[in-house]
């Protein structure tokens, strides 16, 4: 009997933390935002949450908990396609973005060893080039504006509000003069929208303008990061052929990658 095994990797990350901020600040809020990921006419949304500061902002999913689970269904009298869709319990996704030090630290999860890794990617910003148009829109009730830019293989197009002169946006997309409200790939595959924006952002909470991540994760180069996600369909490959019954043969099809950032600057690669 052959089995085959079409693996869906799905990478989502984990952690607690607290920011704290003075009450009424207008230096300080929180965005929602809705991101839609469409790739192969198949759309799945995800709800982050975007923290600013004055100095660093703090982008994190807000995804409940997730269950690994798999499923089978026969394709012939003696062949089966087993899908497994591979999810960290408890996993968390959160950028760290620090104008102060030029970083970008980003919480992510491996699957390594048959079990999950947590590390903390460590990137310089990268400076998007930004081409700022006059064509202008309401969104949320804010003046909005275009503005056209690359970041890594994708070419956005992004609304941002010179109403709210911040230049933090969702994920690692930022630069602009004002906040950005909407951003989307030019093809769709990549959307978000911002659902709600509280600027200033009450609380009860001291100042204390720090975020730390969690001293048990080991931190990495974003290019050890690349590496180590390319193997992960070999890692899943290998604790998946150790539950095969005897006799059965593995073998993988359909293995995609629905990476958002497609393509790295040289100086990461060498």
């Amino acid at each position: 009997m052959e089995i085959k095994i079409i693996l869906t990797i799905l990478f989502l990350l984990q952690n607690s933390y607290l920011i704290a901020q003075s009450k009424e600040d207008k230096n300080y809020g929180k965005i929602t935002y809705k991101r839609i990921l469409n790739f192969d006419n198949e759309p799945e949304s995800t709800m982050f949450s975007l923290f600013i500061t004055p100095n660093f902002s703090v982008f994190s999913d807000d995804t409940p908990q997730q269950k690994e689970f798999t499923t089978l269904k026969p394709s012939s009298d003696d062949e089966f396609d087993l899908s497994f869709d591979v999810k960290f319990n408890g996993s968390r996704y959160i950028v760290l973005t620090d104008f102060r030090k030029d970083s970008i630290q980003s919480q992510v999860s491996l699957f390594q060893d048959g079990k999950q890794k947590t590390y903390i990617v460590e990137e310089k910003i990268k400076k998007i080039v930004w081409n700022i148009t006059q064509e202008f829109k309401t969104i949320s009730q804010f003046k909005a504006q275009k503005a056209e830019g690359l970041f890594r293989g994708r070419k956005y197009i992004a609304w941002f509000t010179n109403e709210i002169p911040i230049k933090y946006g969702p994920w690692k997309l930022n630069g602009l003069p004002g906040l950005i409200l909407n951003v989307s790939y030019d093809k769709n595959e990549v959307i978000f929208h911002a659902k709600s924006i509280k600027v200033p952002f009450n609380s009860n909470s001291v100042s204390n303008n720090e975020f730390t991540f969690s001293n048990d994760y080991n931190k990495i180069s974003l290019s050890d990061y690349i590496n180590y996600k390319n193997q992960q369909v070999e890692e899943v490959k290998k604790l998946f052929s150790s539950k095969l019954p005897r006799g059965a043969k593995m073998e993988t099809s359909n293995v995609k990658s629905n990476a958002i950032e497609l393509e790295y600057e040289k100086t990461i690669m060498d």
